[in-house]
Parts: structure tokens; sequence; C-alpha cells
């Protein structure tokens, strides 16, 4: 059954602080139980369930899919580049890198470059992948020849902070490691601390034109860099929100047991 579903919206193509009348249109539900979502700026949707990776299209018919037996727990899929899909196993300290059509490309062992205990890893535009070490509480940028070229320096350290990052990923010229208990650190394209974004309980981040935007509790935010401001952003009814985000004219949003997607 279609739903609409009138609400004030920030529209992500129109200038920051602009707000636009908006109505949903339910595309599709997907059932999922205990999952993971993410996307990317072609509109497709990537979920992680059942130890697999999923791809949608925007509409949410199934793509392809992809799994790995022998690499222990998936925790993320870093989508922000369609054409190259970063995928981390912690418990393996693995990362597989997969093409568009979700085929292996490539896996790398970051035990064997030097990390002890990787905790989040995402891609770098710049080629390559950031990595957060919980045992020198550091971040450090791992080069396309799998070299170490930047890093933080301890954090623990320098910040007086013991981090358990949850996500990491890199948007606009910055790395950002969202850390649940002490908000969104920042970081330059050479791993040195910038700032302290003081949003915390937050699980999962989408960044686009330095705005932010995450779950938090049951809702959805922005969070505005330039002018430090936060707002709700209205989303069609739902129950136990685990994520949300957008892309082109799509809104995905994640509950405890359902994948909604909705045009707008």
């Amino acid at each position: 059954m279609r739903k609409k579903i009138a609400g004030i919206f920030f529209f992500l193509f129109l200038s920051v602080g602009v707000f636009a009348e908006t109505e949903y249109t339910l595309v599709k539900e997907i059932p999922f139980e205990d999952a993971w979502m993410s996307s990317d700026k072609m509109g497709s949707v990537y979920v992680i369930a059942i130890n697999q990776l999923f791809k949608f299209d925007s509409d949410g018919k199934p793509v392809s899919n992809y799994s790995q037996t022998n690499s222990g727990i998936l925790q993320s899929a870093d989508c922000s580049d369609p054409l190259k899909l970063v995928l981390f196993y912690p418990d393996f300290a693995r990362v597989i890198t997969l093409n568009n059509k979700l085929s292996l490309e490539s896996s790398v062992e970051l035990r064997s470059l030097g990390f002890i205990y990787p905790s989040v890893v995402c891609q770098s535009a710049n080629l390559g992948y950031w990595v957060f070490d919980l045992a020198s509480f550091e971040l450090k940028k791992v080069d396309p020849a799998l070299k170490v070229i930047y890093e933080s320096g301890n954090l623990q350290q320098v910040l007086g902070l013991t981090l358990k990052p949850r996500y990491l990923l890199e948007s606009d010229n910055f790395v950002y490691v969202n850390d649940p208990e002490h908000g969104i650190l920042v970081f330059d394209m050479y791993g040195v601390y910038y700032k302290t974004i003081p949003i915390r309980d937050v699980q999962s981040l989408q960044v686009r034109d330095h705005r932010l935007y995450y779950v938090r509790g049951n809702a959805f935010y922005s969070y505005d860099e330039k002018k430090m401001e936060e707002s709700e952003i209205k989303i069609p009814p739902h129950d136990a929100l685990r994520n949300a985000r957008i892309e082109q004219n799509r809104l995905y949003l994640l509950t405890s047991t359902t994948l909604s997607i909705y045009s707008f």
C-alpha cells in the first residue's frame, strides 16, 4: 500500500538553511531484522544482515549480494564510492574491496601492516584507507601500496580521552571519527586533529557539504558545521529507528524490523 505523508524537510539540493515542503511517497518496504544500512550517491542502498551484504537499487529492487564465510563478522561497508566498496571484518582485521557488482577485487590483512586492534575502517577519495587502531589510539592513512603514510599520534595523550570509535568516514577533505561518548572528532587529510563536534550518542553518520545527518534516539537530525546548529528533520512515522540516509530524491529508513524507501 502506498502512503503519502507531508512534512517539513531539508532538501539537499537547495541552499543550506532553506526549507522545502515535501511529500513522501512510500516506494517499498523490505523486512530485515538486526540489520545495518548505508547508501551511495547513485541512490543504491546496502544492507548487512545475516552476515551478508545486500545491494538494492533506489526502488528497492535486489541487485546483488556478497558473503564471506571465513572472515568472521562483517561490521561495516563503506559505500561512498559506488564503484569500490570497502568491507571491514574486525575479527580477522581484514579489509575486502568489491566492485559495483559486489565481486571481490582485493583483500588486505591489516595486522600484517602493523595494526594490532583496528576498530573502524573507511576508504579515502585519494585511494587507500583510513584506519583507527585502538591499540595505539591512532588514526592512520594507508596508501594504495599498503604503506602507512599519515598518523595522528596517540589521541589518548593528545586529547586526554579514551576513544572507542563506532564509525569512520571521509568527506569534503576531512575525516570524521564518530565516538558516541565524546562526540564526532574531525581530522584533516593528513590525520591532524582539527576539532570535536559535540554531538553524542550517534551510531552512524552521513556528511555532505559540511552538513551532518544522523540518527539519535528515535529521530533524524541535521547539523550545520558552519552555523553550528542542529535541526530535527521531519520524517514519516516509524518504530525503533536505527539509521536514516538521503540520496538524490530518496529517503531510506532502517528500523529494527524493516528497510523503508521513500521518494520525495
